[in-house]
C-alpha cells in the first residue's frame, strides 16, 4: 500500500487510530493483560490434566508455568494503577492526521479526580533520530526540533489547538527511515493536577496532490 501511494505514509507508517490515543500505560497495561488472560486459557487444560492424570503432566511442572499469567496479571493491574494516578487521561482526534500548516485540534480528556484543581501544562514536541559524536563513537539519539507550550485549567474534556509550523519548515513524520522523525503530546499537572502523559500524534506533510481528502 505504501508503494502504490507514497503520499499517504500514515495509513501504513504505524497503527494508528483515527479518533484518538489513549495512554501509554493504559494501553500497555490493556495488552499485557490480555496476554495473561490468553496465557492462562491456553494453561487451564493442563492443569486439568495435571489434576487428573499427573503421570501424563507434572503438576510441579504445570504449576511453574501457572506463574507466568499470575505474573503477567499483576504487570498488567501495576501498569493500569500507573495510569489512573497518572490522571487517566486519554486524547480525542478532531481530524486525522493533521497537516503541517494547518491548526492542530484536539480534546483532552481527563479523569475526574485528577482534575479538580490546578491546571495542566500541554507540550506539543517534534523529535528527530540524528546521528551524533559522543566520545569519540557515533550514536543515535532523539532531538527535539520544535516545541510549543501553552497551560490550561485541569477539566474533564478541554480543547486544545496548536498552530503547526508550515510545511516548508520539512517537519512531518517520518518513521520509516534511520533519521525518523515523531511528534507527541505531552501533558503535566500544575498546582494539584494529578495529569502526567505523552500521546504520538500523527502530524504529517501534505500530501502532494491536493485532491480527495485523506480517509
Amino acid at each position: 500500500m505504501l508503494a502504490a501511494d507514497p503520499s499517504q505514509p500514515w495509513r501504513t507508517d504505524r497503527p494508528w487510530n483515527p479518533s484518538g490515543e489513549a495512554g501509554k500505560l493504559e494501553k500497555q497495561g490493556r495488552r499485557v493483560l490480555w496476554w495473561g488472560v490468553a496465557v492462562a486459557a491456553v494453561l487451564l487444560p493442563w492443569n486439568a490434566l495435571a489434576a487428573g492424570r499427573p503421570d501424563l503432566a507434572s503438576p510441579a511442572v504445570v504449576a511453574v508455568a501457572d506463574l507466568v499469567p499470575a505474573v503477567l496479571l499483576l504487570r498488567g493491574a501495576w501498569l493500569r494503577r500507573g495510569w489512573r494516578r497518572g490522571g487517566a487521561a486519554r486524547l480525542r482526534f478532531d481530524r486525522f492526521p493533521f497537516f503541517l500548516g494547518e491548526p492542530f485540534e484536539v480534546v483532552l480528556e481527563i479523569g475526574p479526580p485528577a482534575c479538580q484543581e490546578g491546571a495542566v501544562e500541554v507540550t506539543l514536541a517534534c523529535l528527530e533520530t540524528r546521528a551524533q559524536e559522543v566520545a569519540g563513537a557515533m550514536t543515535w539519539r532523539e532531538v527535539e526540533v520544535y516545541r510549543a507550550t501553552q497551560v490550561i485549567l485541569a477539566a474533564p474534556e478541554t480543547g486544545v489547538t496548536f498552530e503547526l509550523p508550515a510545511p516548508e519548515r520539512g517537519l512531518g513524520t517520518e518513521l520509516r527511515t534511520a533519521e525518523a522523525r515523531r511528534w507527541e503530546l505531552r501533558t503535566c499537572g500544575r498546582a494539584g493536577a494529578k495529569v502526567l502523559a505523552t500521546f504520538p500524534v500523527p502530524v504529517y506533510a501534505p500530501p502532494a496532490d491536493e485532491g480527495d481528502p485523506p480517509g
